[in-house]
């Protein structure tokens, strides 16, 4: 599903700068230890949407712009997503507001999905794996100030959607000054069902930075805003009106000896978020309608000392994450009508680690330790202007939540094991080990009445939370290998995962939750609880090369997930999936065809109500032409055949007056034409 690229990339790893083991792919690369992808080639609106190409990895999606990452099954809070560096504090308690949505795919330079565990250096809390992107902010220049840029232009028949972009880059060799901006619009997307109404976007982002670079010290300083407006998200009870979103940070990195350096790394960002259940879609009548109002805002850190030892490279840091949540229910026909959904919300994470790196001529091993330590406290809460005895249920709930003990404190230490063994020039083995650790989500402590603000589930169904949960815990072991037989490479992976405390939603056991859930939507809530579970399976690219100009390429990945204190399976996994494309290169243009394929989906959860998904096969032909390095065309045409086809891991329709019936899972857009031209001077 690339986009071809003319570019090969580097793993994050240093020693993988010239791995004979890689997988180059137009537009990607593939090592033992990491997945890049080279996304501002990408004909995309979601970047969450590459993941769908990455081996092992794939994406929960609501709407056209808010991709929820999943790897290895596992999604949402458990996956650590970077931008620069350094994470984003959503302002949405429905995650209407990814990291993912915070890039646009046209100014994001790459997106790298590590393989197997995360390190510990990569983020206080990675229990499900690390992504990592950065912005294409220009390159250094030459002794004297020069001017770069890109300016660029893409639309697709399907919703007329539409994404424009400009960078300006003011550098030298010592100094960068780059300013980005993109804007997206579309309507709402059709499938061969019908129109899937809200699908409709409108999105702009900008940024401005300052960049350093000499031989001993490296400065990022950055600056940006978010602007969504209007974006559709059929799969949650509520669309977007407006995300407002302010970001902030700073990189430094230093050579202080020839074998001792530090790096520091700062983040801000503040979020207010509105969205609501009549503005975009079909209203309900004046008494059930909703607004939200939701803000978010939290400050990100790391700092780190790096030894260069005889023996080995030595890292010792600290980081964190210090983040506030609120949000407030209206009904803008009822002035009286308010809910408090979460009130004065405080989750932080203060963190240590240590981990060493040794590497051998044929051998690499790393050993990482940390601890973290998490503190959560959440504000009293109130409900006011509803009818009895609605009111009085509501405000028994909010005395139960304001006269418990809400603060809440968790201290964790993870342990992660890697050792990379090349055999031969041709063959490397990787081996991982890792014990890591999530502390439960604000959502999954501080739901104190039943509603589906659940960081994105989308099951249709109303939670409340509990603050007795204990922190969840993933023993993982990975075993793969990469192999290049020259014309043929291969480099599949292994898992298996047995997650102790895993916290997902069971049958509610209040009564007075159930009750009131009952009365809003007709069943009981699910109650967020800790569960045992355990999750496997194996994922593998590959590449053949048939000719000079000819290959193919593809991917396959499976996971299986299940409870293991009873019989059923975990909520919304990806079925067994995978693509094969065919690549000709000639000097200038490129075309590849490929297929995607899925299989059905009938593992699913019982306690979820999942519904099961048939199987499919898409067809998507991408074309690129370069007739010079300053001009790029592009052309993509997806699902060829206009297939009819549900993804299982989009969500249920939950909107009103859409061509898609109420509570049926929604289809796939149906055969869309796509083109783009960008310049670069």
């Amino acid at each position: 599903m690339f986009l071809p690229a003319l570019t090969a990339a580097q793993s994050t790893s240093n020693n993988d700068a010239a791995a004979p083991e890689e997988i180059v792919v137009l537009g990607r690369s593939v090592t033992t230890t990491a997945t890049r992808v080279e996304v501002d080639r990408e004909m995309l609106v979601d970047t969450a949407r590459v993941l769908k190409d990455i081996p092992g990895a794939n994406l929960n999606s609501n709407g056209l712009i808010t991709g929820i990452a999943q790897y290895r099954g596992m999604y949402g809070d458990r996956i650590a997503v970077d931008i620069d560096e350094t994470g984003i504090v959503s302002g949405g308690p429905n995650a209407m507001d990814t990291p993912l949505s915070y890039l646009s795919p046209m100014l994001t330079e790459e997106l790298v999905v590590d393989r197997g565990i995360a390190s510990v250096s990569r983020a206080p809390e990675s229990i499900g794996g690390y992504i990592g992107t950065r912005l294409a902010r220009g390159d250094f220049g030459g002794d004297e100030f020069g001017i770069t840029g890109t300016l660029g232009t893409r639309y697709s028949s399907n919703g007329d959607v539409s994404t424009s972009v400009g960078r300006l880059t003011f550098a030298n060799a010592s100094h960068r000054v780059s300013m980005l901006a993109e804007l997206d619009n579309g309507s709402s997307i059709d499938t061969p069902e019908g129109e899937i109404r809200p699908s409709e976007l409108h999105r702009e982002r900008y940024d401005l930075s300052y960049g350093y670079s000499s031989s001993a010290s490296e400065v990022l300083l950055y600056a940006g805003r978010l602007d969504t407006e209007d974006a559709g998200t059929p799969a949650l009870p509520m669309d977007i009106r407006y995300i407002k979103t302010d970001l902030v940070g700073l990189q430094w990195s230093r050579s202080l000896t020839e074998t001792l350096s530090m790096e520091a790394r700062y983040a801000y960002n503040d979020v207010e978020h509105l969205m609501d259940n009549f503005g975009l879609r079909q209203a309900p009548p004046a008494m059930q309608q909703r607004q939200n109002l939701a803000e978010g805002k939290g400050t990100q850190f790391g700092i780190a000392l790096l030894y260069d030892l005889d023996l080995f490279d030595l890292r010792v840091g600290l980081d964190g994450v210090l983040a506030e949540h609120g949000a407030t229910i209206t009904n803008p026909n009822m002035a009286m009508f308010r809910v408090s959904n979460f009130n004065d919300v405080e989750r932080d994470v203060l963190g240590a680690y240590l981990e060493v790196n040794a590497q051998r001529d044929n051998s690499q091993l790393e050993l990482g330790l940390s601890y973290k330590s998490i503190s959560t406290n959440a504000g009293t809460v109130d409900a006011m202007g509803m009818p009895e005895p609605m009111l009085t249920n509501l405000m028994t709930l909010a005395d139960r939540f304001n006269t418990s003990d809400r603060s809440q404190d968790y201290g964790r230490m993870d342990a992660v094991f890697k050792y990379r063994y090349r055999r031969s020039e041709r063959t490397e083995w990787t081996f991982e080990l890792g014990s890591k650790t999530r502390a439960p989500s604000y959502q999954e402590l501080y739901l104190w009445l039943p509603l589906e603000a659940t960081g994105g589930l989308a099951d249709g169904r109303n939670y409340i939370g509990d603050m007795n949960l204990v922190p969840e815990r993933a023993n993982e072991v990975v075993v793969g290998f990469s192999h290049d037989a020259g014309r043929f490479s291969v480099s599949p992976q292994l898992f298996y995962r047995d997650v102790n405390n895993y916290i997902q939603g069971v049958p509610s056991t209040n009564m007075l939750a159930n009750m009131v859930s009952t009365m809003m939507s007709g069943s009981a809530p699910l109650m967020y609880a800790n569960v045992e579970a355990k999750l496997w399976g194996g994922d593998m690219a590959w590449q053949y090369s048939l000719a000079e100009r000819w290959s193919l390429d593809g991917i396959v990945s499976y996971v299986r997930g299940e409870r293991t204190d009873l019989d059923d399976n975990l909520y919304r996994l990806a079925p067994l999936n995978g693509s094969i494309g065919l690549s000709y290169a000639a000097d200038a243009w490129r075309i590849k065809p490929e297929v995607v394929i899925y299989a059905k989906q009938d593992r699913v959860s019982q306690y979820n109500s999942e519904q099961a998904t048939a199987g499919y096969e898409v067809v998507n032909l991408a074309f690129f032409w370069e007739p010079s390095e300053a001009l790029r065309f592009e052309a993509r045409l997806d699902n060829l055949f206009d297939e009819t086809y549900q993804d299982h891991l989009v969500g249920i329709n939950r909107a009103g007056g859409s061509d898609i019936p109420f509570g049926q899972r929604l289809y796939g857009a149906e055969r869309t034409m796509s083109i783009g031209v960008i310049a670069s001077f």
